[in-house]
């Protein structure tokens, strides 16, 4: 399947030489490159220690080995032992792995899943994400709705299960005792839907990601959950920090009930690390896409503020994502700017020649997606064809930017689909890594 396209209107690299780059890449390599021909690195279960560069590869690699035993081996039993027998799912987490698990979710399924019959959907279960930051009329709703069941067309209509992700909440939010009310709720509402005198409750309706230790619930509630023997746990490396673990069973389940192919998300993920252990900077994705968004090779500085105009609106789910890689390097008060979305108008142009816009500060990334999924739509009483209607604005956004000196880039997807959306995250997750200030000689 074909690799990704990247185009920046500067030359790269900005700075410094092509071989500075490279050599950070070298460096980054040699430290989280992982030997597959050793036996030990291919259990079937996933190491703690395992770095996220390497994922990809030691996932398909042990499910090709260890095949039920292995992780994904897991993850797929669970799925499709699991879905004919509810209606619903509930993701329960928050920043990171389970953010990037909605993003997967919203590009690839239609985006009103949830409001076809189960028929429609394939059999297939609605999906819903929950945090820890609900609030009470937020929750009833949900609770209501997973009551309240699907269409009537199947048996499964008032079945529902939980994935609880170990990422809820940092180490240090446990050990201050935060309120984890919002997900006690959850599953004591499970515990009561499976009580003996229900008939017939499904089987293994809730499943942990991550050790039970990490997870912020009572040891009540946990007693009753083993007892009546739930699924779980899968795991997950604990030194990946939040929006890295996108690649583990944290995203890989919630896509995996979805009928997702998730062999493929990994495939495009494992293309974009060969691509970057081995390309030359001219044709290295990683390299080309850190360089133009500010990487400094051998002089270490702030970088640019990245803005994104997700074109293909589904896509748009990944900013939240892209956001959690790096929190820290938020600036204060800084929030997401979609130039598919602001390009919209005479604000956009006012929005450009407002005071706080420095053109210099600024990168934008235009993802643009070669093949809709879809025929073109006309609309009545216009000439032109919506896909062309949005060619003409991103044209227009993109000469404004110009004429001000914005440095653009455009990343080309051939198509939306999970090859596609696996090489996407795994060139950003790179770069953001690459471009700390570590690899660079600071």
């Amino acid at each position: 399947m074909p690799l990704l396209r990247f185009e920046s209107s500067r030359d790269l690299p900005p700075d410094g030489s092509a071989a500075d780059y490279e050599s950070a890449r070298d460096q980054f390599v040699a430290k989280h490159r992982i030997d597959f021909q050793d036996d030990s690195n291919l259990q079937p279960r996933l190491p703690n220690n395992l770095p996220f560069f390497a994922l990809p590869e030691q996932q398909l690699l042990a499910y090709e080995k260890h095949r039920e035993e292995s992780e994904l081996g897991h993850v797929f039993r669970i799925a499709n032992g699991l879905h004919d027998h509810i209606d619903a799912l509930v993701v329960f987490g928050s920043c990171g792995g389970s953010v990037g698990g909605q993003a997967i979710y919203q590009a690839c399924c239609d985006p009103y899943h949830n409001e076809f019959s189960r028929a429609a959907r394939g059999s297939k279960p609605r999906i819903y994400f929950a945090d820890a930051g609900m609030d009470n009329d937020q929750l009833q709703s949900l609770l209501g709705r997973l009551r309240g069941g699907g269409y009537g067309d199947g048996p499964a209509e008032n079945r529902w299960a939980v994935i609880v992700s170990a990422d809820i909440v940092s180490a240090d939010e446990l050990d201050s005792g935060q309120d984890c009310s919002v997900l006690d709720r959850l599953l004591a509402e499970q515990i009561r839907q499976n009580d003996p005198a229900c008939q017939q409750p499904p089987p293994r309706s809730v499943t942990l990601i991550g050790e039970p230790t990490e997870m912020p619930m009572s040891a009540a509630m946990l007693r009753q959950l083993t007892q009546k023997g739930f699924e779980g746990p899968l795991r997950i490396g604990q030194a990946l920090p939040g929006g890295y673990r996108v690649l583990t069973p944290v995203a890989l389940l919630p896509a995996a009930f979805l009928g997702l192919d998730c062999i493929q998300l990994l495939v495009g993920a494992a293309a974009i690390n060969e691509n970057f252990c081995q390309a030359p900077f001219e044709s290295n994705l990683v390299l080309q896409f850190a360089a133009a968004n500010g990487a400094r090779a051998g002089q270490p500085t702030a970088p640019p503020r990245q803005s994104f105009a997700w074109w293909a609106r589904s896509l748009s789910g990944l900013d939240r994502w892209r956001l959690s890689l790096n929190p820290g390097q938020r600036r204060p008060g800084e929030q997401p700017w979609d130039i598919a979305i602001e390009s919209h108008g005479e604000g956009f142009c006012q929005l450009l020649q407002s005071s706080w816009f420095r053109p210099q500060e600024i990168v934008v990334n235009h993802v643009v997606v070669d093949a809709i999924r879809t025929d073109p739509l006309r609309v009545e009483g216009d000439p032109t064809w919506l896909p062309a209607r949005q060619s003409a604005r991103q044209s227009e956004a993109w000469t404004m930017l110009d004429n001000l000196g914005v440095c653009q880039n455009t990343i080309h997807l051939p198509v939306v689909d999970t090859h596609s959306l696996g090489q996407l995250m795994q060139m950003m997750m790179l770069a953001s890594a690459l471009s700390s200030a570590d690899h660079f000689g600071a």
